[in-house]
Order: C-alpha cells, then sequence, then structure tokens
C-alpha cells in the first residue's frame, strides 16, 4: 500500500473519496487498517489471513464454552482437625470436603502419594460413630467422607487437596452404588463496545489531501481527518487491550463478564479487553535488573502447554513494548552464544554473525531475535506500542520499565476451524460496524460547495468514526502474562 501527499482539485471526486467507497464496499476497511501496522492486535486480528478474521453477529452480547479439565480437585474443609490413622490398613477416617465430587468405592491421593478409598458417606458429622447417611450439607463441616487409606499413619492438615483417580469395585457390584460424574464447559460472556469520534474539519483544511493506493486503486480522504482517523484507531487499539466491561457480576464465583446487573451508566455498555479475559490465568514475574532468562522463558511456556489444545505444535504470539524486545533479545543472544563458544550465559559478551567480509566494504554484525522454539511449541515476539506511552500508563512506571517489560502471550491458534482469539462486530445481511466513516456537510461541502443543501449551519463539516466491536478469547487458560518487576 502507497500513502502519499496531494491537494484537492479535479482528481478528488466523491466517487473515489475514501468515505463514499466505505459505504458501498464495507469490506475494504479492513485494508485500510494496513495504514496501521503499528498497532499490533488490530492489525493481527483485522487484516492477516493467518489469524482471525471479522465475525459478524446481530446482538449486543456472545458468549461461548470452555472445557478444561476433566476432573475436579477435592479440597479438605477448613474446618478439618490434622490427625493421622493407626497402622492399621483398615483404619478409617472421616474427613470434611468443601465439594461433594467424591462417590463410593472412589479411589484418591494425596501429594504424598498414600491412596485410599471412600468406604462411606456421612450425613454432616465429623463423629465417626455416627451412622452413615444420604451425604448432604453441613454448614460447620461440609461434605464428609469416610475413607479408609492403605498402610495407615496418613497425616492431614485442614484445607488440603486430594486428587480423584479412579474407582475399585467387587466382582458381581451393583450399579446402584455408582454415582455419575460429567465435566461441563464453563460459559465465558462478553459484550461490544460501541466506540465513537468526530473532527469538524473547515474551510482551511479542504485543500490537503492523502491519497492511498493499493492493488491498483487509489482513493483520497483529506489529511486532517487522516490524522483524526490515526487518534481513533489508536484508542481503539487501547480500548481492545485494556477495556473492562461495566456488567456487574452478580456472582463472586462466576466467569469473567459474567451476565447480572447493568453499572450505572447503563446506556454505555462495554466489553473487556484482552487483559480483563485473561486475568487469573498463567502468569509470572522476572526482575529487570536482573534480566529476562531462556530458562524463564521455557518454564512458562512449559505453564500453558498444559492448558492449550495439545502440549506441544502450539504458537504464541508474545506482545510487548520495547523493554521486553530488549529482554528478549538479552535471553537469546544468552543462549546463541553459549552454544556457539562453549561459554555459559553470564560469560557471553555478544552474539551475532558478520556478513560482507569484503575488502573495504562495510560490515554488518548481528541478529535479530523473532522467535522462540521450546518444547515442541513456538513464541513470536510481536512490538505493541501501546505498552511504552508514558501517557496512558504513567511516566513513571513506564521509565522503570514494568509496563513496557510486559510480555503477553497469546495463544492464536484454531481449534476445528475456530479461531481462539476473533475480532466479533455488530451487523447482519453485509452490514459491518465494525468500522463506519461518515461526513456530515455544514456550510462547507466537501463534494459540493455549490450545493445549497447542508445539515447545519457551522462553517465546516464534521467527520464521524465509529466502531461497535469486542474480542473473544475461547480459551484464557491457554493464554498468560510474563511480567517485569522493577527492584
Amino acid at each position: 500500500m502507497k500513502v502519499k501527499s496531494g491537494v484537492f482539485g479535479v482528481e478528488t471526486q466523491a466517487s473515489n473519496s475514501l468515505v463514499a467507497n466505505l459505504l458501498k464496499h464495507p469490506e475494504i476497511g479492513s485494508t485500510l487498517i494496513e495504514q496501521y501496522p503499528r498497532y499490533a492486535l488490530t492489525y493481527l486480528l483485522e487484516k492477516t489471513g493467518r489469524h482471525a478474521n471479522v465475525k459478524v453477529m446481530g446482538d449486543k452480547s456472545f458468549e461461548w464454552k470452555v472445557l478444561g479439565r476433566t476432573s475436579q480437585e477435592v479440597v479438605i474443609s477448613a474446618s478439618f482437625v490434622g490427625t493421622s490413622t493407626g497402622a492399621d490398613s483398615t483404619a478409617e477416617l472421616v474427613i470434611p470436603f468443601t465439594n461433594n465430587y467424591l462417590a463410593l468405592n472412589d479411589l484418591v491421593v494425596d501429594s504424598a502419594g498414600n491412596v485410599g478409598q471412600v468406604v462411606g458417606i456421612d450425613g454432616g458429622s465429623t463423629d465417626t460413630t455416627r451412622p452413615l447417611s444420604t451425604k448432604d450439607v453441613d454448614s460447620g463441616t461440609g461434605y464428609n467422607y469416610k475413607l479408609r487409606f492403605s498402610g495407615g499413619n496418613v497425616a492431614f492438615v485442614a484445607a488440603g487437596v486430594l486428587g480423584k483417580i479412579g474407582s475399585a469395585f467387587g466382582e458381581g457390584s451393583l450399579g446402584a452404588d455408582v454415582s455419575e460424574h460429567t465435566a461441563y464447559p464453563d460459559t465465558y460472556k462478553n459484550w461490544l463496545t460501541v466506540n465513537r469520534s468526530k473532527m469538524s474539519i473547515n474551510g482551511a483544511a479542504l485543500t490537503d489531501v492523502t491519497w492511498i493506493e493499493n492493488n491498483g486503486s487509489k482513493l483520497w480522504y483529506f489529511t486532517a481527518e487522516k490524522l483524526f482517523t490515526d487518534e481513533f484507531m489508536y484508542q481503539l487499539e487501547l480500548q481492545r487491550w485494556f477495556g473492562r466491561t461495566n456488567m456487574v457480576n452478580t456472582d463472586a464465583d462466576g466467569f469473567p463478564g459474567e451476565s447480572g446487573a447493568v453499572g450505572a451508566d447503563k446506556g454505555n455498555l462495554r466489553g473487556d479487553g484482552i487483559l480483563a479475559q485473561i486475568e487469573g490465568t498463567s502468569s509470572m514475574s522476572y526482575p529487570l535488573d536482573d534480566g529476562l532468562t531462556e530458562d524463564k522463558l521455557a518454564k512458562f511456556i512449559a505453564e500453558l502447554s498444559r492448558n492449550a489444545k495439545s502440549p506441544e505444535g502450539n504458537e504464541w504470539v508474545v506482545f510487548t513494548g520495547t523493554e521486553g524486545r530488549y529482554q528478549f533479545h538479552r535471553a537469546m543472544k544468552d543462549i546463541s552464544v553459549g552454544a556457539s563458544t562453549g561459554t555459559s550465559p553470564a560469560g557471553a559478551a555478544s552474539g551475532g554473525s558478520m556478513q560482507s567480509m569484503k575488502t573495504g566494504s562495510d560490515v554488518a554484525l548481528g541478529v535479530n531475535f523473532v522467535s522462540y522454539y521450546v518444547l515442541g511449541n513456538k513464541m513470536t515476539v510481536a512490538y505493541c506500542p501501546v505498552f511504552d506511552d508514558v501517557n496512558v500508563h504513567g511516566a513513571a512506571g513506564n521509565a522503570a520499565g514494568t509496563m513496557s517489560g510486559k510480555m503477553v502471550f497469546l495463544d492464536f491458534s484454531s481449534v476445528d476451524g475456530v479461531p481462539n482469539i476473533q475480532l466479533v462486530a455488530k451487523g447482519h445481511d453485509g452490514l459491518n460496524r465494525n468500522y463506519i466513516k461518515k461526513y456530515i456537510p455544514g456550510m462547507i461541502n466537501p463534494y459540493d460547495q455549490k450545493s445549497m443543501l447542508a445539515a447545519n449551519g457551522d462553517d465546516s463539516f464534521t467527520c464521524q468514526i465509529m466502531s461497535e466491536s469486542g474480542v473473544i478469547v475461547r480459551n484464557p487458560l491457554s493464554c498468560g502474562t510474563l511480567t517485569a518487576t522493577a527492584s
């Protein structure tokens, strides 16, 4: 795509104006995004065919399902007093749990590898002499199960965790004693956000235009409008990163963006951005002074791969600022130099290879690190300028490098042809409200200065842009953040 300056004249007709063609062909809005590659998230979501295209929908909200692990942990209630069984392998112990996931004959294991079996379900008392009855809830103890541990001498503490590892039945067992446990996916929900902006353009700005040329087609718009559009696209990028919904979560244990009562600003419904949707997922930190290490990256990729579609074969796009790019370069340089020289990373002074080694010629030394392969997975670093913006994050925090050094790992994979991260826009039947731009003429008409019709009496015309869109992260569990910390 080529962009060049020009002047308003014979060539600047309504038929080849950007706004008129956006109205007739809304799909060129995605092509327009090519002007803004520095807005990394918007560029990847809207333009590159390798990633998600815009999903158009008719509702203001959108829901999706995420199935995590097919088993639950079994948490010992805090009301339980730590104790132990005797050496007899038939010794039994009644333990209260915070959830009722277990059934008769289920097997459980503790962190030390001790295996126990559910031999009874108590009615709500830790008194082992009380007859077993139907399982129910006791506010003081929780769900009580009688367990028999092999080998005895099993110690427990309050709020410990056991894991279910199957069940064991005798020959000729009755199916009526078996309880069913089915893993259901969690429901996630988000809302579209309407972003709007406008600018009044007076007669002095009519002479300067900007031309966009792509695939042989040329479209023009006013230079003042271009600067205004730049700012709108930047604000849209910020909202898609840092936006938070104003829907009130009515359930403390609910999912992000759970439906509930709308906040006080009922008319200004807004949805969660990327960071809000992955909040509470995998996260680690690294010290800026000591620097990011390859071992820390490998460890974090290993953490993320546990929740990805498979343990290997995944690719994460890592969005970060200038400090994060530097830290990644430093970590990659250490391992590349250490491998080539046989020295430890601490002893590596510089990296790269020399090129153009001819007498009298310039010498190029160095290497640009972009991707990192580990554990059968790949991470690719993408520069995200909004993490460097001192006007958004504050000069103090950015000077320390904490925001600029934040690395956000987003899983851009697809499952069954459905992208994990996707841009969602309001629309139907060819109408796409992801990007809409229109002129409102006043005493100045950008297309016909001789027109006797005007929408208002202002000595200018107004350019307005709006976008009704949102971002969906279908599996936030496979995404995470590596945060820089200042000493």
